[in-house]
């Protein structure tokens, strides 16, 4: 019995061991085909830009053909990843040399990619910074996973979307965010505060992304973005509008909001500056708001005489200057002139003077038989160089008085102050900003919010009835201009006074006393006995 349980057992021991040595066989030859495969994957994967051949543009001393090739470009310029580029990036970040990193750390500068940070923190991303390219179509990240990375868009966009329960019927909806486009970065919130992914961003065309993971981001970038949230909140903290807040609310906000500083005496709002779309918040510094008005100064009896000028009363020009003699010969041609020039500028403005380069050609039938190659191309140089002078000239055309809002002689703008914000005030919600603008005073930081945002946020119609008391204090163009002449006749009575005292001051009767003087100047004056 013990020889058969030998037997046994050994039989059973060189059955696991050919098992095991047919196992080891099987997963080698298979590695080969898995690794195969793989390849194979990832040039399908890659192939559109590993087949893509970079464009070389060559000189043409043809201007009309530069012009034409400048027309083509009608979008931004686009940046592009090589080969070389690829292959660097695509090298794991722990065998990185130094040239590598440095090659990295150049594509960020070619890019502008992390320009809001640091070069130190730079430096460190370029070592631990990883490449990722994706077709259309795939999906990023998912909203309610679990956040690894941080994305930053190279070329391409995404497209980002949201899934909304309605807490009513309880259905879900999915919202479209919006787009993100090359120079943008997420997933950073998910990483900060250790939460599920709030959207889903799926890539709209070919993208090149940059990411960084949970570790690398931990080292670098916590603390910078901790202390750039960290201002943000205690900025919002300081206005009572947000106190009714919960914390996704102010997180949300934190996201889309950022804050600016001004230099003294910069216009942060109006005349075609400042951001036009976000609302305001003064958290340190001053600020001012400031009208313009045009003012029409007449002089009659020796009197002056002010109104407010419309640009469009051209017949204004006529009555004021009708008892001017030789003058309103010289208003009437100017007002002539005014009119030609209302006319012409209609004309002038709708010249493409790009289009009138590339249309303008070589006038004249030219007998080619009878011309070398030598004389067409000087043929071709002199056009060109007409052509050229041309648009030249047109550019360097005066514009009109029109465009120039040149007007009479007696009418001249006057900037009259409204009030003055200080810290805790806000505006940009939409009040009345006709020939408006807001200057700084000093040194000033202020916290921009998307108004599209706070008007989703319009807990009480608190926004409205803020922009609403806003256009209620400040006064209409009338008031200001009524405010302009009482100060003018008060200016030109106090010069007149002084004036009158100067020359007539010996032959006033003065009965000024010592005892006019109050009581608390004579005695710090020690004026209390003069004649001692």
């Amino acid at each position: 019995m013990s020889l058969l349980r030998k037997k046994s057992s050994l039989r059973a021991d060189l059955s696991q061991v050919i098992k095991k040595k047919t196992v080891h066989e099987m997963v080698g030859k298979l590695r080969g085909r898995y690794l195969f495969r793989a390849a194979v994957r990832l040039v399908f994967e890659y192939m559109s830009w590993i087949t893509a051949e970079p464009t070389v543009e060559e000189a043409v001393d043809d201007v009309t053909r530069n012009v034409k090739k400048a027309q083509q470009k009608t979008g931004p310029e686009k940046r592009g990843l090589t080969l070389q580029d690829r292959s660097i990036l695509l090298t794991k970040p722990g065998q990185r040399t130094r040239e590598n990193r440095n090659h990295i750390s150049q594509i960020l500068k070619n890019f502008q990619a992390f320009k809001r940070y640091s070069e130190e923190i730079k430096e460190s991303i370029t070592a631990v910074c990883r490449y990722q390219y994706l077709g259309p179509g795939r999906v990023i990240v998912r909203q309610g996973h679990k956040a690894f990375a941080l994305y930053y868009i190279l070329n391409g966009e995404v497209n980002l979307s949201r899934i909304v329960m309605n807490n009513i019927t309880g259905d879900a909806t999915e919202i479209n965010v919006g787009t993100m486009s090359p120079g943008d970065m997420f997933g950073e919130i998910a990483l900060l505060y250790s939460i599920p992914r709030t959207a889903t961003v799926v890539s709209k065309t070919p993208v090149d992304l940059l990411y960084i993971t949970l570790e690398d981001f931990d080292k670098i970038l916590r603390p910078t973005l901790l202390e750039e949230w960290d201002e943000l909140r205690d900025a919002l903290i300081n206005f009572n509008y947000f106190k009714g807040w919960n914390e996704n609310t102010i997180r949300e906000c934190c996201i889309l909001s950022r804050i600016k500083h001004f230099e003294p005496n910069e216009v942060l709002l109006g005349d075609g500056k400042g951001m036009v779309n976000s609302v305001y918040f003064v958290l340190e510094g001053e600020c001012r708001l400031i009208e313009h008005m045009l003012v029409h100064e007449q002089i009659k009896r020796r009197e002056h005489k002010y109104r407010l000028y419309k640009p469009v009363d051209l017949n204004l020009i006529d009555k004021t200057n009708s008892n001017e003699g030789t003058d309103s010969v010289s208003q009437q041609e100017e007002s002539s002139l005014m009119k030609i020039n209302q006319s012409d500028i209609g004309s002038l403005s709708d010249i493409d003077y790009t289009q009138v380069l590339l249309s303008m050609r070589p006038t004249g039938n030219i007998d080619v038989d009878r011309m070398s190659i030598v004389t067409m191309t000087l043929q071709d140089v002199v056009n060109q160089w007409h052509e050229i002078t041309d648009v030249a000239e047109m550019l360097m055309r005066e514009p009109s008085s029109i465009s120039l809002q040149q007007y009479p002689k007696n009418v001249r703008t006057v900037f009259m102050k409204i009030c003055q914000f200080h810290r805790g005030a806000c505006f940009g919600l939409g009040e009345k900003m006709m020939n408006r603008r807001i200057v700084s005073i000093t040194r000033m930081k202020c916290l921009l919010v998307p108004r599209y945002w706070l008007l989703e946020h319009n807990r009480a119609n608190i926004w409205e009835r803020v922009k609403l008391f806003l256009d209620s204090k400040y006064p209409s163009t009338e008031k200001l201009f009524e405010k302009f002449v009482r100060n003018r006749r008060w200016l030109r009575y106090k010069k007149d006074l002084i004036e009158d005292i100067v020359k007539n001051g010996r032959k006033i009767q003065n009965n000024t006393s010592i005892h006019d003087v109050p009581y608390s100047i004579r005695i710090n004056e020690e004026i209390m006995f003069p004649n001692l």
